[in-house]
């Protein structure tokens, strides 16, 4: 049966809200402000303005001893923390100073059942004085600031508030007003809203600035459009409000509304990458100069002949040195499987449950051995070498294999990712893509689907991955599974050289076909003295040259036209996922790129961030 399509591209509803407190639920920055300037006149100190804003968002012992070493406190560090504490838990109990918007925003998520976590660096006896005045059951957790080891702006607050709700932090929501706090939301993996109110939040990397609650569109929060319309309602009549007293009394005015229909800018995106076995050096090298933008990496050369037999193709000793280089740069390391077996073999497999059990054993003990994050299959003969015919009995138990190698890794604190052709809809029809791969079903239990978006041309000279046709791809998985943010993009670094004329006769060891990289690409620009054209339909390039080939017997002249991504037609497809808002994009390949592809990315790539276990 057909999966329903989505009635909209809103972003995914996400798994629970987390809420910084101070100067972002309640405006107690001026309250902590007042109290530090008392506190340091007692000891005779000097205390100002930038000093104060310096300490917005920190760890009440970090703020605690800044205030000891640069005010003149002369107290322990946890002294100081309570007599600021105790001040402003006093100035709360007289008024609570509700910041514009948080306790309606609150209500509208405990109605939808989203839920929502309070992650403050003030203690618990403080936090408790605010939760006490909203209604019960605003929050489902509350972490403090004297429960972490590590305050912000490391992730660790944000990443036990969501292990605590028993979800991942980038499937979260994180509302923030001081840069301290977007820092830790965002290096967490957070969804992050930055509200600014005492300290000023320029735009940046990782997340959106709005000016107000109010203003934040509840779309975004996974709120109802009735909810969305009432909150942009409300944030249009208060300037409107403003306005109206202003001309009665004869005052004239302009004023600028940001309207909630505009739309929110573009994601930053988590960018990993498969590194060939053939070219493990060159992807050595990129990982070397580029890892820091890199979430995962997958060596790609290992390969399944039988149900207990996977074993890696390349040279051992050049794997081990990449994956060294991928753990110093902190990214994941996720080794590829492809299926080694002929035609209908890995099928046949599957469909058996005792030899389906001994194959997930064996990918599991791989994993545990190798010491590897996780890994990722890709079993591509079921769509290119298999007779459709037998589609309709290979996807229950493709499904079947997913969830069982899914709950053993998961089991063990592994991934599990898929690399699949793409899917052109939900339907079951010669044009409905490579539906065998059952992305709605495998979905409830993989981490990452990797669309394969490329190869749009094969049989003759083309596009390798027309923009557009990206974008459909990316829609048709969309629209196959509800949690959009297991998406991952793959975006091709190369391109294809294919003959469309020849003069003499060539000799047998003339190039027919190949797939040159970018930077072979760069390679024959230099070579052949070429001038590429820019398709902006496509966003892809191309260009012709002649090339001679002989063996001293036979010769010939070759008319050669190459199609390619280049740098630009790379950042155009990764705008597609950021536009799309999937979980992420993958190269292929690492070792292919060229430095303009990278600096081309640079500014959107999601800094890496680093979950902790759901408990």
């Amino acid at each position: 049966m057909a999966t329903p399509s989505k009635t909209s591209r809103a972003a995914p509803r996400p798994a629970a809200v987390l809420w910084d407190m101070d100067g972002t639920i309640v405006d107690t920055e001026p309250y902590w402000i007042e109290c530090e300037y008392e506190l340091v006149a007692e000891f005779g100190g000097q205390w100002d303005q930038e000093k104060a804003h310096s300490l917005v968002g920190n760890d009440l012992r970090v703020s605690a001893a800044i205030i000891r070493d640069r005010g003149g406190v002369d107290l322990p560090i946890d002294d100081i923390v309570n007599r600021l504490l105790d001040g402003v838990i006093a100035r709360v109990q007289r008024k609570v100073p509700w910041r514009p918007g948080a306790r309606e925003t609150l209500a509208e998520l405990r109605k939808a059942g989203i839920p929502c976590a309070l992650v403050t660096m003030s203690w618990a006896r403080f936090a408790d004085a605010v939760v006490k005045a909203l209604p019960p059951g605003s929050f489902d957790v509350v972490i403090t600031g004297d429960e972490v080891t590590h305050g912000k702006p490391h992730p660790e607050p944000y990443l036990k508030a969501a292990s605590r709700l028993g979800v991942r932090a980038k499937h979260c929501v994180a509302i923030e007003d001081s840069p301290t706090g977007v820092r830790s939301a965002v290096a967490a993996g957070c969804r992050t809203f930055a509200v600014p109110n005492v300290v000023d939040i320029p735009n940046g990397r990782g997340y959106t600035v709005v000016r107000s609650l109010r203003e934040l569109d509840g779309s975004e929060l996974g709120l109802s459009t009735g909810a969305t319309m009432a909150r942009r309602r409300k944030s249009r009549l208060r300037p409107l409000l403003g306005l109206l007293m202003v001309a009665a009394i004869g005052v004239g005015v302009s004023v600028a509304v940001r309207h909630g229909d505009e739309p929110a800018p573009l994601p930053d995106i988590p960018i990993s990458g498969w590194a060939p076995y053939w070219v493990l050096p060159d992807a050595t090298a990129a990982v070397a100069a580029h890892g820091a933008a890199l979430h995962a990496v997958s060596p790609f050369g290992y390969s399944a002949t039988g149900a207990t037999a996977v074993a890696f193709d390349g040279d051992a000793d050049q794997l081990l040195t990449l994956v060294e280089g991928i753990r110093a740069q902190g990214a994941l390391v996720i080794p590829a499987i492809t299926d080694g077996m002929p035609a209908g073999a890995m099928a046949a497999l599957l469909a058996d449950p005792a030899s389906r059990a001994q194959h997930v054993q064996t990918i599991v003990a791989l994993v545990q051995q190798q010491g590897f994050d996780g890994i990722d299959i890709d079993y591509e003969k079921f769509a290119f070498a298999d007779d459709r015919t037998t589609w309709d009995t290979t996807r229950p138990n493709w499904v079947a294999f997913m969830a069982e190698l899914a709950g053993a890794l998961h089991a063990e604190g592994k991934l599990l990712t898929v690399a699949v052709p793409p899917i052109y809809d939900t339907d079951r029809t010669a044009d409905s893509g490579s539906w065998v791969y059952d992305y709605a079903a495998m979905s409830e239990h993989v981490d990452q689907i990797r669309i394969m978006a490329y190869d749009y041309s094969t049989d003759r000279p083309g596009p390798i991955a027309p923009v557009d046709w990206v974008r459909s791809v990316v829609r048709a998985a969309k629209d196959a599974v509800d949690d959009d943010s297991k998406l991952v993009l793959g975006v091709p670094l190369y391109g294809r050289n294919w003959v469309v004329g020849t003069t003499g006769t060539c000799p047998a060891d003339a190039p027919g076909k190949v797939d040159p990289n970018q930077r072979e690409v760069d390679a024959l620009l230099a070579q052949y003295a070429a001038t590429p054209q820019r398709d902006e339909a496509t966003q892809e390039a191309t260009f012709t040259y002649q090339r001679e080939s002989s063996d001293g017997a036979t010769s010939c002249t070759q008319t050669r036209e190459v199609h390619y991504v280049d740098a630009a037609g790379v950042r155009a497809r990764v705008d597609v996922a950021r536009d799309e808002r999937i979980g992420g994009v993958v190269f292929w390949a690492l070792g292919y790129g060229t430095d303009a592809a990278w600096a081309a990315v640079a500014e959107v790539a999601r800094p890496r961030a680093v979950e902790l276990p759901v408990t």
